[in-house]
């Protein structure tokens, strides 16, 4: 989009006169502004941005920091500084478009779905039972919330639960949500495993993370709460943080929303504050600890969302092979390419490649539940 083209859309916008197509293109392009491609004015830019802001549904806050939600949210390729739309009109979407594909195949987002593995070997399929008590033991009690939540209780303190582990996995298409016997919320990611004791009744709280999840512990300063990964072991006594773990990606991340954690690498360790992340790749032997300018991209997985910052594609197509329960193929090599926005998980997979296709530089194709990228 050139910057007549921009600046005429914006008078139209605020004439009241913009077709629907080119009212979800301003929204989305004030959703991700870029401001070097099209020259505007520092006052031209804060004044039609205003403009637009005014009209676009109201934020919703996350611990103090904001996060995008909207229903026009537009993901923009980043090569380098800028991006641009040819035309306006709908002939300028890529032939390839998966509009053409919504009718032929319909791959549909995720949802509730688990695996409760109990110590016995037992499986219990989550979200086929009914909600209320799953199971009842000697000094444990199992149930499942209205709203699709597994909650354990424990009614009698015995030394033999130390021994005693359940495991609930996702798959993948799948998310989940625990309530641990100490009074911990963990939610899990798609295609992700939480083995757990029945009962804390050890000098500690430890648990075992394969995939993705997000930490509210309960504070218990006589007990710290361990996450033990693939690479690394995270201590807290009280806390807020997601940890992603997935084995097809080349580093593990830390990070937190709320009070402090210590993660161990072999000899290394590094105490996190709010805001910071801890980046551990299976090649090195150390850890990195860098700032998060925003908080809400580690945990919109677990909001409703995929938020990206210049993410490259093939982290992103993970993260949608895992939600849709789909294969990806790469035609060519496609490293280098990155993208950054944020859009709704909930939409067919179908309308998540419609838009990034808007871009007009990457290209899908759907055969069966595989998904062809193509640049």
């Amino acid at each position: 989009m050139q910057k007549h083209d921009i600046k005429q859309l914006l008078e139209r916008y605020k004439e009241g006169t913009c077709s629907e197509e080119e009212l979800a293109i301003l929204e989305r392009w004030y959703l991700n502004w870029k401001t070097q491609p099209f020259n505007l004015s520092e006052n031209e830019l804060m004044s039609d941005l205003q403009e637009i802001k005014s009209r676009l549904p109201k934020k919703q806050r996350f611990k103090g920091f904001y996060y995008r939600i909207a229903a026009a949210a537009f993901i923009l390729i980043t090569l380098g500084t800028a991006f641009y739309y040819n035309n306006l009109n709908k002939s300028s979407l890529p032939k390839n478009s998966p509009k053409e594909l919504v009718k032929q195949d319909e791959i549909l987002p995720g949802g509730n779905k688990a695996t409760l593995t109990l110590a016995n070997g037992k499986t219990i399929l989550l979200d086929a039972v009914a909600s209320g008590k799953i199971l009842q033991e000697p000094g444990i009690q199992i149930s499942k919330t209205a709203d699709g939540m597994v909650v354990y209780k424990v009614t009698e303190l015995k030394n033999s639960h130390q021994l005693s582990f359940n495991t609930i996995s996702t798959p993948k298409g799948g998310q989940y949500q625990v309530l641990l016997p100490d009074g911990t919320k963990v939610w899990l990611n798609a295609a992700s495993q939480l083995r757990f004791p029945v009962a804390f009744t050890g000098n500690d709280r430890k648990v075992e993370l394969s995939g993705e999840a997000y930490f509210e512990v309960a504070k218990n300063k006589d007990k710290p709460f361990k996450v033990l990964t693939t690479h690394q072991e995270i201590e807290v006594f009280g806390t807020h943080f997601n940890v992603n773990a997935y084995a097809n990606e080349a580093i593990t991340k830390t990070t937190l929303l709320e009070g402090k954690v210590r993660v161990t690498k072999g000899k290394t360790t590094a105490w996190l504050k709010p805001g910071q992340q801890a980046l551990n790749s299976a090649t090195s032997a150390n850890l990195m600890v860098k700032e998060v300018s925003d908080l809400s991209e580690a945990v919109a997985w677990k909001n409703g969302l995929f938020m990206f910052d210049n993410e490259d594609i093939y982290t992103i197509m993970n993260k949608i092979s895992r939600w849709y329960d789909v294969d990806v193929q790469y035609v060519e090599d496609l490293h280098g390419k990155t993208y950054s926005g944020n859009i709704s998980k909930f939409k067919e997979v179908t309308e998540v490649l419609k838009t990034m296709e808007l871009t007009g530089t990457i290209h899908f194709k759907i055969e069966g539940r595989r998904i062809l990228v193509m640049p």
